[in-house]
């Protein structure tokens, strides 16, 4: 069948044409010279394809490339005040796989290595926070200030541990020098175990006393936006492993051993368990879902790492955004929290050693 039949002369004539009339068409009229000017429908589409596989290849390509290269991490910004602790974080984070020009991990895994950081070093880190940002990450750390008990001996201050706006003074011995509502930088002395009269000296103390503060913090926190779930199917069955190497072959996808029972006979380990399915169920929350449980993360972070010492009076959230699978956060923190502790010192000489947080 022909279709849109233009005639350019006696010998020329353009026409529409079925593919497969047009190749019985070729057959039959051999002996004329038929050109194709262009394909229309389906057909179109694959010669579009066909005649562009290279640069679609290459899109393809160029996209797989760059999300390759987005996910290698090429920069880690470690932030704290000493260098030693720098460098020891920066150490562990090496030891658990996350150094510079390596693939990015997954929340789960990032929460796993700061929790093996912090069991490694709790005599040196009281809380760490690993932040995804683009192709670099950010590691804020808070040291731990071991607590010890306060020698009877030698003279002391009571000094702040942090910057903080004082809220509560309590104090058993030692002059006290400061109020509730004054700002105090780290290391002002608060109480003092100098005892004036006049500005003259008249006697040296061991200071002793609590002084509790506002304190601030800016705090980044990635939250996913899905959970996976355990949920048990109800099937199961026996089994039994000879050697580590299991009789029956794997029926279920996901399954935990129980009722575990091992024997050894002969050089031989025997043991008999069933085999309990249980199938994975994701949960997806919402981005306002995962804010408030990001929140409250935060929240159990700090109620964790002031151990009755102080609590969250506040947060505020200063920045959020979406990022692939997970939420991205920078939130204000302010606690109201123990923010004293002792410094000893000998009358007559400047140098002044730390003690312990009060």
């Amino acid at each position: 069948n022909l279709y849109n039949v233009t005639y350019l002369d006696n010998d020329n004539m353009f026409v529409k044409i079925k593919l497969e009339d047009y190749r019985l068409v070729k057959r039959i009229n051999y002996y004329s010279e038929i050109i194709i000017i262009k394909y229309e429908g389906k057909e179109a589409i694959k010669k579009h394809f066909k005649n562009n596989i290279y640069i679609y290849l290459i899109i393809i390509f160029s996209f797989i490339l760059m999300d390759v290269i987005t996910n290698f991490i090429i920069r880690i910004d470690i932030i704290h005040e000493n260098s030693q602790i720098r460098k020891l974080v920066k150490n562990e984070l090496t030891e658990q796989g996350i150094k510079i020009f390596s693939l990015a991990k997954d929340f789960e895994e990032l929460e796993d290595i700061r929790e093996k950081v912090l069991d490694n070093n709790r005599n040196n880190l009281e809380w760490i926070s690993i932040t995804r940002e683009g192709m670099t990450y950010v590691v804020r750390i808070e040291e731990r200030i071991i607590t010890e008990d306060i020698k009877e001996t030698g003279y002391a201050h009571i000094v702040a541990a942090k910057d903080a706006l004082i809220t509560k003074i309590i104090s058993s011995k030692g002059h006290v020098l400061v109020r509730s509502g004054d700002y105090v930088k780290k290391g002002t002395i608060l109480i003092s175990g100098e005892i004036k009269l006049y500005e003259e000296i008249k006697g040296n103390v061991k200071a002793n006393g609590e002084i509790y503060g506002e304190v601030w913090y800016n705090t980044d926190i990635s939250y996913p936006l899905y959970t996976e779930k355990e949920e048990l199917t109800g099937n199961k069955r026996f089994n039994i492993m000879i050697n580590n190497k299991a009789i029956f072959l794997n029926k279920y996808q996901y399954f935990k051993q129980k009722d575990l029972k091992k024997l050894r006979i002969l050089g031989i380990n025997f043991a008999f368990y069933n085999e309990v399915e249980y199938q994975i169920k994701k949960i997806n929350y919402t981005v306002e879902e995962a804010e408030k449980l990001a929140l409250k993360k935060i929240e159990e972070e700090f109620t964790k790492k002031l151990n009755g010492k102080g609590k969250i009076i506040e947060q505020n959230v200063l920045k959020k955004e979406k990022n692939n699978s997970t939420i991205n956060m920078k939130v204000f923190v302010i606690t109201n929290e123990l923010i004293s502790r002792v410094q000893s010192y000998d009358i007559g000489s400047d140098i002044i050693d730390s003690g312990d947080s009060r």
